[in-house]
């Protein structure tokens, strides 16, 4: 479909968002949403992907057992391993073909790359929902231009929105997570963006640099912090050189936008529109305030259904709290998941993780994989997999990033049979830095 196409599209899903947002105001209305959408994604991912079509036999369940959310938990979960291996013609729903949809692939920052497919209605709902009218509306802010510095791989979901939705009503400029950081504060301040949307990890590069050079800096009316944990440190360090209000948004390249927050600032409202969140702790569902995994069902993409995959590898709470913005959506505090390091280097240069992942996400056979800087100089990289074993797949691991860091970085490729979580961590950082940020 053509711009004009996608732009009336757009719009369609743009009117949704605020008929839906009426929905998540009523608790019964809401739940009878996601039961009828939790239904139709059932019943499609039966009758046209053969990866559930197969799961779902292997334990004796029919789709029209699933008839409400009680029911979620006869799904088996859905590991990130499953999903990974499976071949393509397992994961793309019959009838639809491969050129008709986006292929994405994720960035690896959980170190372990899996590819799905998007269909067109999936991605014009993200730039929905996505785009500075609607972000502006939960941050309370009036906001037209929107400006991202995400990773700009030709297969992230960010490309695809790019790609698929219509300039004109988005009012959006690209710029890229992995671009030295003077060309990244370079065009924030000529596009004077009213929402900014990055990582943590690129938010902190611009703000040491802005410090450090004492350099003018243009003040975005809000910041949304993604993909990654904002912790205090960072936040701290942020409120130093923008006077920009900070919003969170959670989300997946599996799942697309799973939670945002509003602008009361309580936690991470569940959009439960789009997907259902299980907080999951050894095997039972978690209480509130107590730490569990995420466990995600999508109700929006037909392309590669995502029901009750466990494969985000984040760990969350419930938070008690309740909002006085009148939704009745639950409230999330992500507190550990896909945090990465930034790693700084003897000369001074500061290195995206996400530059590193995308290194390694070419590796056949690497199940797993963890690049940690032990010191300025070193650099030692631990890979999980037959492929890890053998003696090639260690030398081009090490090439590709020695191709990053430079000569002056030793790399060290490990070949092993599990990555241990460090002391107070559920899952293993990706990408960990024991080199202090300036």
């Amino acid at each position: 479909m053509g711009k004009i196409g996608n732009t009336i599209s757009l719009l369609g899903h743009l009117l949704n968002v605020l008929a839906l947002d009426g929905v998540a105001r009523d608790p019964v209305r809401l739940r009878r949403y996601q039961e009828r959408r939790l239904r139709a994604m059932v019943r499609h991912a039966y009758a046209r992907v053969p990866l559930y079509r197969r799961r779902f036999d292997a334990v004796g369940l029919r789709p029209e057992a699933i008839r409400g959310l009680d029911d979620l938990g006869r799904i088996p979960l859905l590991t990130k391993r499953e999903l990974r291996e499976a071949a393509r013609g397992d994961i793309l729903a019959a009838g639809l073909r491969p050129q008709d949809c986006f292929l994405v692939e994720t960035s690896g920052s959980t170190g372990e790359p899996t590819r799905l497919y998007k269909d067109r209605n999936a991605l014009l709902s993200l730039g929905a929902w996505a785009s500075p009218l609607n972000i502006s509306r939960w941050l309370g802010r009036p906001a037209w231009r929107l400006m991202t510095l995400l990773v700009r791989h030709e297969r992230t979901l960010e490309a695809g929105l790019a790609r698929s939705l219509p300039r004109l009503l988005l009012r959006l400029t690209e710029g890229d997570a992995l671009a030295p950081a003077e060309t990244q504060l370079d065009l924030l301040n000529r596009a004077r963006p009213q929402i900014l949307v990055t990582y943590p990890s690129v938010l902190r590069s611009l703000a040491v640099l802005a410090r450090e050079r004492r350099m003018t800096v243009y003040h975005p009316a809000a910041i949304v912090l993604t993909a990654e944990v904002f912790d205090a440190p960072t936040r701290r360090l942020a409120g130093e050189v923008f006077t920009s209000a900070f919003g969170g948004a959670y989300g997946s390249s599996e799942a697309g936008l799973i939670a945002l927050e509003c602008h009361h600032r309580r936690g991470l409202h569940v959009i439960g529109t789009r997907a259902i969140v299980e907080v999951v702790r050894d095997g039972r569902p978690a209480a509130p305030g107590e730490p569990g995994e995420v466990v995600i069902t999508d109700l929006t993409n037909l392309a590669t259904p995502i029901l009750r995959y466990a494969g985000l590898g984040d760990v969350v709470v419930w938070s008690p709290a309740r909002c006085p913005c009148g939704r009745v959506l639950p409230l999330l505090q992500v507190i550990e998941g896909r945090r990465v390091d930034a790693f700084t280097l003897p000369d001074g240069r500061i290195v995206h993780p996400y530059r590193l992942t995308l290194a390694l996400e070419h590796l056949e056979g690497v199940h797993r994989y963890q690049i940690v800087q032990e010191a300025p100089a070193r650099v030692r990289v631990l890979l999980v997999g037959p492929a890890g074993d053998g003696a090639g797949t260690r030398r081009a691991a090490a090439e590709a990033l020695g191709a990053i860091l430079g000569p002056q970085v030793q790399v060290v490729v490990d070949a092993v049979q599990t990555i241990p979580a460090a002391p107070g961590e559920t899952v293993p950082r990706t990408v960990r830095s024991f080199v202090p940020s300036r």
